[in-house]
């Protein structure tokens, strides 16, 4: 039993997980930031509590939940792995757990956590750090007067044709549509152009009505998710290889962070959603529950 891997799909749903007797895993939230040249989007980063051990039953019950065992089975399986990473950090100093992170011991006794850097925070779930790069443009220090010069001297007919222009009892909007029409457009001599003769329906078309018996799926607050993809076109590829497996209704159900998230079912309560999960898991052992709603 992977018991780190447990307590790490855990923390994207709660933002402390206690392992009885050991500790307990903390999550903070943090906002954007820019550190150097590097743009970081939010995050839940990881901590530890060794002081919290008293257990309130959430890690045990998802144990017991994904291994298809009782509540108190479940509880020893848990207190022989806590005793295995005790003993583990008396002759080793160190435990690393590639889900969460590594621990050490100081001189003092005391354990100390190093996270894996891992992102908690769903929102930015496939949300990478983005480097920017700045650009900066040299003024050169002398300039072509000359080329300057020409500048200048271009500019000069149309302000002094413009004052003339505009210093007659003319209207601007004559001024601009002879003057400058002939940039933009050429002019069309409406006397010229043939009439056009207007098309007639004289016949109605009537469509065929496409009738499916198919009702509409509904997408609930707890998805059991088959996949998450970066593309799109991977997702929809997904969706239609499980409804050819005779998963009538998977479907790709939303878009979070950089990810497009294809579930088999989507279900009202929590309950209904782990007691589908267990039907497919030994066919899917990655799928996984993900819920819409704070726990």
């Amino acid at each position: 039993m992977n018991l780190e891997k447990i307590i790490s799909n855990l923390l994207y749903a709660h933002d402390c997980v206690i392992v009885p007797g050991f500790g307990a895993f903390l999550t903070h939230k943090k906002p954007a930031t820019l550190e150097g040249n590097s743009l970081c989007p939010p995050s839940k980063q990881l901590g530890f509590n060794s002081v919290l051990e008293k257990s309130d039953g959430l890690l045990i019950q998802a144990v017991a939940q994904q291994n298809n065992l009782g509540f108190q089975e479940a509880q020893r399986e848990v207190e022989n792995i806590i005793i295995f990473w005790k003993n583990h950090l008396e002759k080793n100093k160190s435990l690393i757990l590639e889900e969460l992170g590594t621990f050490t011991k100081n001189q003092s006794g005391s354990l100390e956590f190093n996270s894996n850097g891992k992102n908690y925070l769903l929102d930015s779930f496939g949300l990478e750090s983005i480097r920017t790069k700045y650009i900066m443009q040299s003024i050169p220090e002398s300039r072509n007067s000359s080329a300057v010069w020409w500048k200048v001297a271009s500019v000069i007919p149309v302000l002094v044709g413009g004052y003339l222009y505009f210093a007659q009892p003319k209207p601007v909007a004559d001024f601009v549509n002879e003057q400058w029409s002939g940039f933009v457009t050429p002019l069309i001599n409406s006397q010229n152009t043939p009439e056009e003769t207007p098309i007639i329906i004289t016949e109605t078309i009537e469509l065929p009505v496409v009738e499916t018996n198919k009702p509409e799926q509904i997408t609930h607050d707890y998805q059991v998710i088959a996949g998450a993809f970066r593309l799109l076109d991977e997702a929809k590829s997904l969706e239609q290889k499980l409804q050819e497996q005779g998963f009538e209704n998977a479907k790709f159900t939303q878009k979070k962070g950089n990810y497009f998230f294809v579930a088999f079912e989507t279900f009202p309560t929590k309950e209904e959603a782990l007691e589908y999960r267990k039907t497919v898991r030994d066919a899917f052992p990655e799928t996984w529950v993900l819920s819409l709603k704070e726990d």
